[in-house]
Parts: C-alpha cells; structure tokens; sequence
C-alpha cells in the first residue's frame, strides 16, 4: 500500500494591498514630484481652466500612504502656489477678499477629503493587521488542546485567542461532553430514573 505524502494545507493569501500603496506610489518623494508637475500644468493651464481638481491626487495618495499631517502639507503648499500664481502672475480679476475666499474654500475641500483619505487608509490597515494576527496554522495539542506561541510556550487556546483578539470567552459543557462524564448523574435526574 503505498503511503500519500503528507501536505500542508493550503494557506489563504495575506490580505492584498492596492496598487497605490505599493512602490513607486507610495515613495513621498515621487508623490511631491506628482504635486510639481500638477502645479506646472496648472500654471500653464492659464486662470481660465481651472486645473487644481488634480491637487486631490497627489495629496489623497499622500494621506494614504504617508501620514495626515505631511498630506495637510502639501495640500496647503498647492493652494499657496496656485493663490500665489493667479494673484501675483495673472492678476485676478476680481477683489483681493474674493480671491481669498476662494482660495480658503479650496483648501477646505482639499483639508477634509485628505482627512478622509487618511482615516480611510489607517482603518484599512488596522483591518488587515488584525486579520494577520489570527490567520495562519495553529500548532496545537492534539490531547489538551493548548496552542504553542511564537516563543515556543504552549498557551491555553483561551488566552491566545483573548490576548490576540477582542473575543472573550464563556464556558459551558456540550450534551455529548454532559453525557460523556456526568453520565450517571444527569441519569438519576432524568424522570423515572430510581
């Protein structure tokens, strides 16, 4: 009789990352490369087409990937520049209060998606990191059940699972267990019994 190899069970593949939060688009210098060549086009867009909509990718992918605060950066270095060319180089055509009410409402827009997008990004990590850490194999007992941690220390399964995890856990005796090892007594309680 010829013996099958033993093979471990197929493992599920680690939670996928999109395609921005790898390299090269998650590199900050690149993504302040993105930002300059969206103010050039900006600047050579003229004030009549108004360009900065783009500034909402290279600081949506900054927030993402890099941080809140450094994307807040960025976005309100893009508002400077785009405030700055259009008073300074084209001249604005109306009132210095209107171009600045302008300017203020653009870089509101620009503050709250980026803070989306960076409460977005951190909660998704935070999602996968959790599903990390109770993915895998399990060594474990096969007689007592108890689970060998990472230091090679054999754990009750309730206390790796609690420490690792917001689950808790309750204990009760299944009726196969009940009638397995309290048999005799759960007998005389049935009705009839002598």
């Amino acid at each position: 009789m010829s013996e099958r190899p033993l093979t471990a069970p197929k493992r599920l593949p680690p939670p996928t990352e999109y395609f921005f939060e790898r390299s090269p688009w998650n590199n900050r210098w690149l993504l302040f490369g993105i930002a300059l060549v969206v103010s050039c086009f900006d600047f050579l867009a003229g004030p009549v087409v108004f360009f900065p909509i783009l500034f909402l990718i290279p600081v949506s992918l900054m927030a993402w990937n890099c941080g809140l605060r450094t994307a807040l950066v960025l976005g309100t270095v893009l508002c400077a520049i785009r405030f700055g060319i259009q008073y300074t180089v084209w001249g604005v055509p109306y009132a210095l209060s209107v171009a600045l009410i302008n300017g203020l409402l653009r870089l509101v827009v620009l503050y709250v998606f980026t803070f989306l997008c960076a409460k977005l990004g951190g909660t998704l990590r935070a999602l996968r990191a959790r599903v990390r850490t109770l993915e895998g194999i399990l060594p474990t007992c096969s007689f007592c059940k108890d689970i060998r941690d990472e230091e090679g220390n054999w754990q009750q399964i309730e206390a790796y699972v609690a420490s690792r995890s917001e689950a808790r856990f309750s204990h009760g005796v299944c009726p196969d267990c009940a009638e397995k090892h309290y048999g005799e007594v759960l007998a005389l309680k049935r009705p009839g019994a002598r």
